[in-house]
């Protein structure tokens, strides 16, 4: 009697620990991780020092957030290229090398959209990264120098040059911005969104451009948001 009432008793139990696997299991099936937190918070971390540095680097009265901003983007700088040689996830430099030429064909299969869709990477946007680095590297460390020699020496033609990394810089930014945009249009998934949770949803659930917009908008007035509180200002997001 014994045996039989713990094996009835069981059984309910084991079935519902099996019910709760199998939601785990496809759950996991449709989640696939593709940057783990390290890449996350050194992205938007550059995310946002770069924008504050394009944003004040005018400001003659105050230059303190322009100069903060360069050595954050400095030392994030160094820990991204670090963390590139040394991980081993799809954020190291191994896992995508630059090729010119595959880059060149997807982006001419991105406009016809028959861009292939890979999980890391693609070609075009694995040569706008190392274009984003090699100028973040030359635009802080000519503007370290300009900083720190330039009121002493005559090298005014490091602050020139400072400039045409900076805006340089800039537009591959913005290339890279219209490349994640049609990415995301082309392939149905929003891919911003990747580098907020990590994780890129299997290419068959439905891809919706206005949560995608939301979202956007969203991460947008929380960059404004840290901006304005990096200016000395109280912010407008309320937190509970």
């Amino acid at each position: 009697m014994a045996i039989a009432y713990n094996g009835g008793l069981n059984r309910p139990l084991k079935h519902h620990l099996s019910t709760i696997m199998h939601i785990h299991r496809q759950h996991a099936s449709k989640h696939m991780v593709v940057w783990y937190w390290p890449v996350r918070v050194m992205h938007w971390t550059m995310v946002a020092a770069f924008t504050t540095a394009m944003l004040t680097r005018n400001s003659v009265l105050d230059p303190r957030p322009h100069i903060y901003a360069g050595y954050v983007m400095g030392g994030v700088l160094a820990l991204r290229i670090l963390y590139g040689f040394l991980a081993n996830d799809l954020a190291a430099f191994r896992r995508f090398p630059p090729r010119p030429i595959k880059g060149l064909r997807y982006m001419w299969d991105l406009l016809r959209g028959r861009a292939r869709n890979y999980l890391g990477h693609n070609p075009a946007g694995a040569l706008a990264i190392y274009a984003m680095l090699i100028l973040g590297v030359c635009t802080v460390t000519t503007g370290y120098t300009y900083y720190e020699y330039g009121f002493d020496y005559d090298i005014e033609w490091v602050k020139d040059w400072h400039h045409h990394f900076a805006y340089t810089w800039f537009w591959v930014v913005c290339i890279h911005l219209f490349g994640i945009t049609a990415g995301s249009l082309a392939h149905k998934e929003f891919l911003p969104m990747v580098m907020v949770t990590g994780h890129k949803v299997k290419f068959e659930e439905r891809f919706s451009l206005a949560a995608a917009g939301l979202t956007l908008l969203m991460l947008f007035l929380r960059l404004l948001n840290l901006i304005v509180l990096l200016f000395g200002g109280k912010g407008f997001i309320l937190r509970k």
